[in-house]
């Protein structure tokens, strides 16, 4: 009886993919040069790229999950829509054109962490489960966003991810907060913090607890039940929108202006950033900050949270382009922090005019005497791809 049900089961599944496969290949519509694209209504399409795409008519996009929304000038009268609905089988399938891989979903994505398939597949392919429902898109590797994040990114007018300025570690069904984005104005969160409740609902799950977090529009409030060491403690935190994670870096120095690559290089600066004021640019790569030399992402989040509690009057930064070195020194801001050290602020003899020397490499203009760029810089070519983040006031949390 056993093998007759396996059997039926089995039957049905490669009878239902047959017919999904069919409606999957209606939803593909290839973009100039063969890239793959996705019907998402009538006029919509949707496709992964972590890369900026140039000459495409796109209306949308989220640079943290490499998603696009393009316009279709010619309509999709013919095309079948994306379906989405909630799944409860671990049952994958990988489908474009060409490509017909089943497998299984091995991890969910949690927050910007994608979920995980079981099979090496590559960018692009629709991932769906059962009756042709969408689960996801595949970014290479064994990787997918979650379908939930694509509904997410298409219903919203902007688009953008929300930030409460913490980040979050699951321990035994349990979820604490692992670091602090001393950045971000008047932070409630501390280190070690376990969530009790979100706006009065009991936590279920970290993938749901953050879907709640990143899916809030911004500027909503959240309130929050936490236990700290033995003490109840309600806080509640305004969203703001999230400038890290996913495929950009997710340090902390993301809210004060600068984006990093894996190896700590400059990618881009914030125009009205205190670090393009004093000088950084594109291809400089982090060395220290506070004299704590930094080797990864990881290091830095973690040594930026451990200064949340106490902020320091000054941070010295510490840069590096081939042999020439770029040292900034900027201001704590006490209007955006509560708590910051006591200690002397220091005087004009000791203020920091960066590294002069890299003055001739830079681009065309001169330092004026407190030792801020006027000119251009030559190496800026990411400005188009992080237009969305360098359009957003940055809030002035450290000053030269």
């Amino acid at each position: 009886m056993r093998t007759l049900t396996l059997l039926f089961i089995s039957v049905s599944l490669l009878f239902s993919n047959i017919l999904c496969r069919e409606k999957i290949e209606k939803e593909l519509v290839l973009l100039e040069g063969g890239y793959p694209s996705w019907t998402v209504d009538r006029e919509n399409l949707i496709t992964f790229n972590p890369n900026l795409i140039k000459d495409t008519n796109f209306t949308k996009r989220e640079p943290l999950l490499g998603l696009y929304l393009i316009k279709n000038r010619g309509g999709l009268v013919q095309k079948e829509k994306m379906l989405f609905r909630d799944i409860r089988n671990s049952f994958r399938f990988a489908i474009d054109d060409e490509n017909y891989i089943s497998g299984k979903l091995v991890k969910p994505q949690i927050g910007l962490e994608f979920a995980e398939f079981s099979e090496y597949i590559e960018d692009n392919l629709m991932i769906i489960s059962g009756c042709c429902v969408t689960a996801g898109l595949s970014i290479g590797g064994k990787k997918f966003i979650d379908a939930n994040y694509i509904k997410h990114f298409i219903e919203t007018d902007n688009a953008h991810l929300s930030d409460i300025g913490a980040r979050f570690i699951e321990i035994d069904k349990r979820i604490f907060v692992k670091s602090v984005n001393p950045f971000f104005t008047d932070n409630p969160f501390l280190e070690n913090d376990e969530i009790l409740y979100i706006d009065n609902e009991p936590i279920q799950s970290i993938d749901k607890f953050l879907q709640n977090i990143l899916f809030s529009p911004q500027n909503r409030v959240i309130d929050f039940e936490i236990l700290r060491g033995n003490q109840l403690v309600e806080i509640s935190v305004e969203t703001s929108i999230l400038k890290g994670g996913g495929f950009l870096s997710d340090t902390f120095l993301e809210n004060i202006g600068v984006w990093l690559d894996e190896s700590l290089f400059v990618t881009n600066v914030h125009k009205e950033s205190a670090f393009a004021k004093k000088g950084l640019r594109n291809s400089y790569r982090l060395l220290s900050i506070n004299g704590e030399n930094l080797k990864n992402e990881d290091e830095i989040r973690k040594f930026l949270s451990s200064l949340k509690a106490d902020i320091p009057n000054k941070f010295n930064f510490l840069f590096k382009l081939k042999e020439k070195e770029l040292k900034i020194e900027l201001t704590s801001n006490k209007k955006y922090f509560k708590n910051i050290k006591k200690n002397e602020m220091g005087s004009f003899g000791n203020f920091s005019f960066g590294s002069l020397t890299t003055g001739s490499n830079m681009g065309t203009g001169d330092f004026d005497f407190s030792g801020n760029w006027n000119g251009t810089f030559k190496d800026d070519k990411n400005d188009t791809f992080y237009d969305i983040y360098n359009s957003i006031p940055l809030a002035e949390y450290l000053s030269y």
